[in-house]
């Protein structure tokens, strides 16, 4: 590892490492916006604007049972927000794919990390 650090301002961008196996960080997430979209930064300081999508999960036990409802951040990029979400408000339907990552994240007051899904898919309404 370089050591390299995102935003480090240096203009040159390493390589983007090889998965193994291949396409293993890849996710699809399906639910409804639990608030309107809000605007944030990307590691690099680029305009992006974040979606909380809510959805129910199973009882691993009885799978026809709802256990709990959790959540998600997705991280959508400025160019892809602005054509793929014109529009959406909490409580609409959305799909979301992309690769997970982490950020630190600043809520009343408290620093932690929290996983968000790098939105390179985005489609509003309610799955096919």
């Amino acid at each position: 590892m370089s050591g390299w650090i995102a935003g480090s301002g240096n203009g040159r961008r390493p390589p983007f490492p090889e998965s193994t196996p291949p396409d293993i960080n890849h996710s699809v997430l399906t639910g409804m916006l639990s608030g309107d979209p809000q605007e944030g930064r990307s590691p690099t300081g680029g305009p992006v604007t974040l979606l909380r999508i809510e959805f129910p999960v199973a009882d691993p036990d009885h799978p026809q049972a709802l256990w709990s409802w959790a959540n998600c951040l997705v991280e959508v990029p400025a160019a892809r927000a602005r054509r793929d979400i014109e529009g959406l408000r909490g409580g609409a339907s959305v799909l979301a794919a992309g690769q997970i990552s982490d950020r630190w994240m600043v809520e009343n007051g408290h620093t932690s990390r929290r996983g968000v899904i790098v939105a390179t898919l985005l489609k509003a309404g309610p799955p096919p």
